[in-house]
């Protein structure tokens, strides 16, 4: 589904007319195209398979580290780093410097539109349109509809995000340390 079609689908939705371009200055195109955006964003901070980064490494540049605001998750092994806003900040040390280039373990990234598959595009289209419609014309009935095919296109979402992730409860971290035999806490059991 390109952005324009879901653009258009917001639209019609309550009753508006289809534009040709996401660039429109129509005013009921532009609060539609919020709508999208903000969706968008709020779809994909839970993290699926096709945003999740490992290993991502951030520069230091002027003696600070600077996080695009495209990453709403960051998470590095070393604890004491933390990202406020977009810069990455040392708890213990209590300060935004740093010498050196950083590795974050894992990432959640917002894409934008075109980077996303398109079971994501059709349930933020979906779940959009649901949130236009009651914010616009206020018609529940209406919404209800859409929320529905929101909640489909949420199954075929987890399916896919299930088949592409392929995730392994014998990969967790825990159960690959059982598996070696280390016991938790480094406890001495003799027999």
């Amino acid at each position: 589904m390109e952005e324009l079609e879901a653009l258009n689908l917001l639209l019609r939705a309550i009753g508006s007319d289809p534009v040709n371009s996401v660039s429109t200055q129509q005013p009921d195109a532009a609060n539609a195209l919020d709508t999208l955006n903000r969706y968008r964003k709020k779809a994909q901070k839970r993290g699926w398979w096709f945003n999740i980064q490992y290993k991502v490494v951030f520069q230091v540049v002027g003696g600070e580290i600077r996080i695009p605001k495209e990453y709403t998750t960051v998470v590095f092994d070393d604890t004491t780093l933390v990202k406020r806003g977009t810069r990455l900040f040392d708890k213990v040390n209590n300060t935004y410097q740093m010498t050196e280039n950083k590795t974050a373990a894992r990432t959640i990234y917002t894409t934008v539109w075109d980077e996303m598959p398109t079971s994501m595009q059709e349930y933020v289209a979906y779940v959009a349109a649901a949130s236009f419609i009651r914010d616009e014309i206020e018609d529940s009935q209406k919404s209800q509809e859409f929320q529905v095919e929101a909640g489909l296109s949420m199954l075929d979402l987890k399916k896919e995000d299930l088949e592409q992730g392929q995730y392994n409860s014998f990969n967790k971290s825990r159960v690959v340390a059982a598996r070696r035999g280390v016991r938790p806490y480094h406890l001495n059991i003799t027999k």
